[in-house]
């Protein structure tokens, strides 16, 4: 797949870890997949060997969970308001439950151990949007540049995504000249990715939020989007801030999680958005 608006292939499902238990088999249905993922554009030292460990636990988990009979597993109630709870599931038996609650704790596991990445479904990324705009975190800037074209530089999209992958094109050969302008090419998308639009306002470009083109928020628009958060809460109050919170996200604690990986993420070169 393309990342909108770049021409640059890229893989929709994050690389690093197991986002979703749909990932996992047809059976896998409590999780939906649709959002955005958040990386680190430097992983912390470490990171990724504990994240195996813990990938190694999930997929363990995940071993045991289908090894029982699909029809343990019970059928989804459509009227049930809640369809990652057992009780959404009609005949669910006890030893599938248990082996469910093992994953969804390996899943939370994994998520814990990977500071690196943060995930907002569509919805999710609405709302947090909105709030950030509303309290100075994030601002709605002048039109973005267009990214450059292949042609621009003397390449095809094929070229280009060689360039990128070239595992996925081994067929693809380049001149030393066309080497140089496929580097030429990929910094000018990077430039694009990272632009921060109006020089003069703090925070990040909310159209580094619009899309899962792998936009690149900075260490300075994260610091600033904290600084302006620590600022509603003194001016505030924490009470009335996260009342604010509550209202308009569903879930503090999610924000409070999203605030600490802003913090993080401007010591490690920002995040990436996919």
């Amino acid at each position: 797949m393309r990342a909108a608006g770049t021409g640059r292939r890229t893989v929709v499902a994050p690389p690093a870890a197991v986002r979703s238990l749909e990932h996992w088999g047809p059976r896998n249905t409590e999780r939906s997949a649709v959002g955005y993922d958040l990386h680190y554009e430097i992983r912390p030292p470490g990171e990724a060997e504990v994240v195996a460990e813990a990938e190694a636990r999930l997929k363990a988990a995940l071993r045991e969970r289908d090894a029982l009979p699909p029809e343990e597993a019970g059928r989804l109630r459509p009227d049930h308001p809640d369809p990652i709870s057992h009780d959404a599931y009609e005949g669910r038996t006890a030893r599938y439950r248990a082996a469910q609650d093992r994953v969804n704790a390996a899943l939370a596991a994994l998520y814990e151990t990977e500071r690196s990445y943060f995930r907002l479904n569509v919805s999710g990324m609405a709302g947090y949007r909105e709030v950030m705009a509303a309290l100075g975190m994030a601002f709605e800037d002048d039109p973005r540049p267009d990214p450059p074209r292949p042609e621009e530089f003397g390449l095809t999209h094929e070229q280009v995504w060689a360039f990128e992958d070239p595992e996925d094109f081994p067929d693809v050969a380049f001149t030393e000249e066309q080497k140089a302008k496929a580097a030429e090419h990929r910094a000018a998308v990077e430039r694009v990715l990272a632009w921060h639009g109006r020089t003069d306002i703090p925070g990040i470009p909310l159209h580094k939020f619009s899309s899962n083109s792998g936009w690149l928020v900075l260490p300075d628009e994260c610091r600033a989007a904290v600084k302006a958060w620590e600022e509603y809460v003194a001016d505030k109050g924490e009470e009335t801030a996260m009342t604010f919170i509550a209202e308009h996200t569903g879930d503090p604690d999610h924000w409070l999680a999203w605030i600490d990986y802003l913090r993080g993420a401007a010591e490690y070169g920002g995040f990436r958005v996919w």
